[in-house]
């Protein structure tokens, strides 16, 4: 269905202040040959995103946002207007400099859904030899999720293009939505009626089965550095390990970085002055399995993950965290808990986005650091498989991405894997997170520490 789920259409409002897009870097080592112009690159992606159908679609907004927003197909990347760009960084310095204005800026899903940013001649790329050139993907939230984006990189950048597999195109043809919003309008008490009736079931039944609401488990803890809102400034930090580095540890990527983040989050505290608190944990975002059924692109519901900072041994706190890891997996594919959020969430738009108004006004952003919150640190964990993908012939080094800030997330982690390597991503904001280079020295320390600890001798 082309009308974007609420879900969806919520990255899309976002986006108006700030990117919530989502980013795929990929670094790419030429092994000394001669690397290929911008103008070879542009064809070889211009190529097979012609063959992608979510990448030949842009959004159209009813009138009035009486509905939310429809995908209508855009026949313009046949032509020579595929969104790429070339972006002026010739060191790896220069291309992190960048990337933190890079992802303040969203793109115009109106116009096209998505952009790619090629830096050329980069010297300096972690395990490159000679120059490099990298390039970031970047799509609309309301498109894909996280796993979705990674997609769609890996079709942009197939060594072949007879052996692309891509989806149909379900997006309506172009056109007025006068009709669209016409019909709206008079839906809408009964689409709101609809939507409280099934929220008020779904909640009723939840409560009947677990004795609380959702999220009602989920109790206010002790703030820590990073955990106040933040301003529009961004920086990252990338840093890939080495090839290999975390292949020999006895527990999965994520549970290694649930246990680096909280080892570093803990040094880095005690290195400033402050206290851990022992009740210390993560918010992860969790991919839906696809056999449960699901309204929106977007397959992904939170998890809260426990860290035990007060188990000094790591591969027991390893242990320990993989458990809270497991439960938290568990219950996010609750059927019930699935089918709760997916009632609230039929909210018509304009109740949606007074709603959202309302909020806002009553509310202001606190670049103070609050007393409590319900989760501390939040980190992200995406295999984008093998390395098999080309550039012009050239192969990719190591990935990378960036995930978004938020209220009470003035610093962000994620770990991203292709092949055997493994990259370290912090976002953060510099006005309220200025440590950020003292801690990113400190989280690959704690990523060696974690490796080495969960590692068996053979």
């Amino acid at each position: 269905m082309s009308r974007l789920d609420v879900m969806d259409a919520s990255f899309h409002y976002a986006s108006t202040d700030v990117s919530r897009d989502q980013y795929v870097l990929l670094a790419f080592d030429w092994h000394f040959q001669t690397p290929a112009s911008f103008t070879e690159m542009s064809a070889f992606v211009r190529a097979r995103a012609t063959r992608i159908p979510e990448l030949g679609r842009r959004l159209q907004e009813v009138p009035l946002d009486l509905d939310y927003p429809r995908w209508v197909r855009d026949e313009r990347l046949g032509d020579d207007a595929c969104p790429i760009v070339e972006m002026s960084a010739h060191t790896w310095d220069e291309v992190e400099r960048h990337l933190g204005q890079l992802i303040r800026t969203p793109v115009h899903a109106t116009v096209a859904p998505w952009r790619l940013h090629i830096a050329r001649g980069v010297e300096g790329v972690p395990h490159g030899r000679g120059t490099s050139t990298v390039v970031i993907f970047q799509v609309s939230h309301a498109l894909v999720d996280g796993r979705g984006a990674s997609r769609l990189a890996r079709l942009l950048f197939a060594p072949n293009l007879d052996e692309m597999s891509v989806s149909s195109d379900d997006a309506d043809s172009p056109g007025s939505q006068l009709p669209t919003a016409s019909a709206a309008l008079i839906a809408l008490p009964f689409r709101l009626a609809w939507a409280r009736l099934k929220a008020g079931h779904a909640r009723r039944t939840f409560v009947r089965a677990h004795g609380t609401v959702p999220g009602g488990r989920d109790a206010p803890r002790p703030a820590v550095r990073g955990n106040a809102d933040p301003t529009a400034a961004r920086v990252v930090h990338v840093v890939p390990t080495p090839p290999g580095a975390v292949k020999g540890a006895d527990f999965s990527v994520t549970t290694l970085a649930l246990t680096a983040v909280s080892l570093a989050t803990d040094r880095f505290l005690s290195n400033v002055g402050d206290c851990t608190p022992s009740t210390l944990n993560a918010l992860v975002p969790m991919a839906l399995p696809d056999d449960v059924r699901w309204p929106a692109a977007n397959r992904i519901v939170n998890g809260t993950v426990d860290l035990y900072v007060g188990i000094d041994d790591l591969r027991e706190r390893a242990a320990a965290i993989r458990a809270s890891l497991s439960a938290a997996r568990r219950d996010v594919v609750d059927p019930l808990l699935t089918a709760w959020i997916s009632a609230e969430n039929l909210i018509p738009a304009p109740i949606f986005l007074a709603v959202g108004k309302l909020r806002a006004r009553r509310s202001t952003p606190s670049h103070d650091l609050p007393q409590s919150v319900i989760t501390n640190v939040t980190v992200v964990s995406v295999d984008r498989g093998d390395t098999d993908l080309s550039l012009c012939g050239a192969r990719p080094l190591f990935t990378a991405g960036f995930p978004m800030l938020g209220s009470t997330r003035s610093i962000s982690h994620g770990f991203y894997g292709i092949g055997d390597t493994v990259t370290v991503c912090i976002t953060a904001c510099p006005d309220t997170f200025p440590e950020h280079a003292r801690y990113a020295e400190i989280l690959e320390k704690a990523v060696a520490d974690v490796v080495a600890a969960t590692t068996a001798e053979i």
